[in-house]
């Protein structure tokens, strides 16, 4: 009898504490429905992903999509949110000064006093990191959405450049050391058929994110495609004489096919077709998910000489440049001023700063897409990391995770678990001599200025992209439409623009 009520209070011990971790994180005791806006890449946000309906599980919180899936640019679907004055629950964007302009326009609600009363997660985060603090506040000291963070102190690297060194070994060529060998290596490729099918179908150099196709061309001769910081100065780079210098190099490339020809349309997938389809010799693109084609295999089923390595940028009148350095935050989410549910919504934020949310953030569910060995190290599965159809990095999108409008943080763990080892020794090789330098901030405006600068910016953004497509492309003469180029410019507002980012610069200094 007496070891029968030990059992039964082991039991009984056993079944109260498992019963308060398993609902420890529910936020409501009936299920409750958000409507939220989000689309990253032109996909929108699928309610049947499975970090969602795990985090669903755990808080009792179900999210539904609010945009029509026949949406696919978030800026549209915004402005239309925006416009109908039908805003969702939970409104998320890549772009902080409008969701800042939006809340300091009254559209969302400050999340100041909910963290402090609601969200001991997000405050216990924000006290470890001031500066991914100070980031996430608008210019009137609002914290008005909770970004989606890069584990920027682990590792500011993100992108490296990639060149095929099958084809180097293939062709006895050297890695480039400067502007002048990364050219010549690129003729190689486009004209001594390194694939070896007879065809002159090689595409030298590729990228797969439209937005960058020339960002990151010029970014290698150290040119500036947007604002930055010149010392404590903010100078706009399109203006600048190293952009006069760099784009007639990058338009001669373009002219002798050493660029795709079709880099301003591929789109997303044009990474993995490249490379499956052997074609692709050079791009600029994230560490870890290109590395990952190293171990891909059914990739090297096709052909086992297959190999794709970051390379030191070549060297450029003595400097080397990476074009794109990580950032504290891109995008996030924030609560509509409209919702009923400000404080269900808030702690819903609050799960994915937790163990689990952020576990789910960065891995997915525990089984379906990683394990843990014996020491407790999370790896991920072979769904994963041996799918016959698709890279590492889009099972994962395909899940949900690294859904990056959710205000939540990036484990570089998972960078590592993704890559192989050599993405580790490159991304730190980069940090080590110093190619990567810290970003210019995210810079805040206040309302009158915010909506200035967001319509400069809009304005000068569509001049710099239409004509850098055009001078690529040849459509336009570079040397006689660059001076009209900079009068645009100018009568868009370009110097208001450099002297309002310099106050918010001067601002953000003081703080």
């Amino acid at each position: 009898m007496k070891l029968y009520k030990h059992i039964l209070l082991g039991i009984t011990l056993f079944t109260t504490i498992y019963g308060q971790n398993e609902n420890k994180a529910q936020i409501v005791k009936k299920p409750l429905e958000l409507s939220i806006l989000a689309m990253q890449n032109g996909k929108v946000f699928n309610e049947e992903w499975s970090i969602f309906q795990e985090a669903f599980k755990d808080t009792n919180v179900k999210l539904k999509s609010y945009s029509s899936k026949n949406i696919s640019d978030e800026i549209q679907a915004f402005n239309l949110a925006i416009s109908s004055g039908k805003l969702p629950d939970i409104i998320t964007l890549a772009y902080p000064q409008k969701l800042e302009s939006l809340g300091m326009d009254g559209g969302l609600i400050p999340l100041n006093d909910l963290i402090n009363e609601h969200a001991p997660n997000i405050k216990k985060f924000f006290e470890k990191y001031p500066k991914y603090k100070k980031a996430a506040k608008a210019a009137d000291g609002n914290i008005y959405f909770m970004p989606s963070y890069y584990d920027w102190y682990e590792m500011k690297v993100s992108q490296a450049l990639f060149i095929r060194k099958d084809w180097l070994d293939k062709l006895n060529l050297k890695t480039p050391e400067t502007m002048k060998d990364f050219y010549n290596v690129m003729k190689a490729f486009k004209t001594q058929d390194p694939n070896g099918n007879g065809k002159a179908d090689e595409v030298p150099y590729f990228e797969r994110v439209i937005e960058f196709a020339d960002k990151e061309l010029l970014g290698l001769f150290g040119a500036e495609f947007g604002f930055y910081l010149d010392g404590d100065m903010i100078k706009y780079g399109p203006t600048s004489e190293r952009f006069k210098e760099a784009m007639p190099e990058v338009i001669k490339w373009y002219k002798e096919g050493l660029i795709d020809q079709e880099i301003f349309t591929r789109g997303f997938q044009g990474r993995d077709y490249m490379l499956r389809n052997d074609l692709g010799g050079i791009t600029f693109d994230w560490i870890t998910s290109t590395s990952a084609y190293n171990v891909d295999t059914e990739l090297k089923k096709q052909n086992k000489d297959f190999e794709f390595v970051a390379v030191t940028p070549p060297e450029y009148k003595g400097g080397r440049f990476v074009p794109d350095a990580r950032y504290f935050s891109t995008g996030g989410w924030g609560i509509s001023a409209t919702t009923k549910n400000s404080v269900e919504i808030i702690k819903y934020f609050d799960y994915w700063f937790s163990e689990k949310g952020n576990e789910l953030f960065n891995w997915g569910v525990e089984g379906n897409t990683f394990v843990r060995d014996e020491n407790g190290k999370k790896m991920f599965t072979d769904k994963v990391m041996k799918n016959k159809d698709k890279s590492p990095m889009q099972v994962l999108l395909d899940e949900g995770i690294q859904f990056n409008r959710v205000g939540a943080q990036q484990d570089y763990e998972y960078e590592k678990a993704l890559g192989n080892p050599q993405s580790i020794e490159w991304a730190e090789k980069y940090m080590k001599e110093g190619y990567v330098v810290d970003p210019m901030p995210t810079l805040k405006y206040l309302p009158k200025e915010s909506r200035k600068i967001q319509k400069i910016n809009s304005q000068l953004g569509m001049v710099v992209g239409e004509m850098s497509q055009k001078w690529i492309l040849g459509a336009e003469d570079f040397e006689k439409t660059y001076p009209q180029f900079i009068k645009r410019l100018n009568d868009m507002g370009l110097q208001e623009a450099l002297e309002i980012n310099q106050k918010a610069y001067d601002r953000f200094n003081k703080d």
